[in-house]
């Protein structure tokens, strides 16, 4: 499985399911293309939740799916804001 990183713009961030385990999609637009981004882990999904479409640069890190979905397993906020700072990037601290 090979291991990639981006970073872009975030934007239609949407929950697909919340229960039993969360599952959040959002785009990354980069310079280059568009990619198609799913969220697992519970934590991270909560934190992306609180960040506004098309306002914050993420930087990604993961892997793609079978069907061309880039699977993130950590990220990081490029341009944080005071909220941001606070409820983002501070617990996301303590989870990676």
């Amino acid at each position: 499985m090979q291991k990639n990183s981006y970073v872009g713009v975030v934007d239609k961030i949407r929950v697909i399911k919340s229960f039993p385990d969360m599952l959040l999609r959002f785009t990354l637009h980069t310079d280059f293309k568009n990619i198609n981004c799913l969220v697992s882990k519970k934590e991270l999904a909560n934190l992306i939740l609180f960040l506004e479409d098309g306002k914050f640069e993420l930087a990604i890190f993961g892997h793609y799916n079978r069907r061309k979905q880039f699977i993130v397993e950590k990220f990081t906020v490029r341009n944080p804001d005071n909220f941001a700072r606070k409820f983002v990037v501070k617990p996301l601290s303590r989870i990676a």
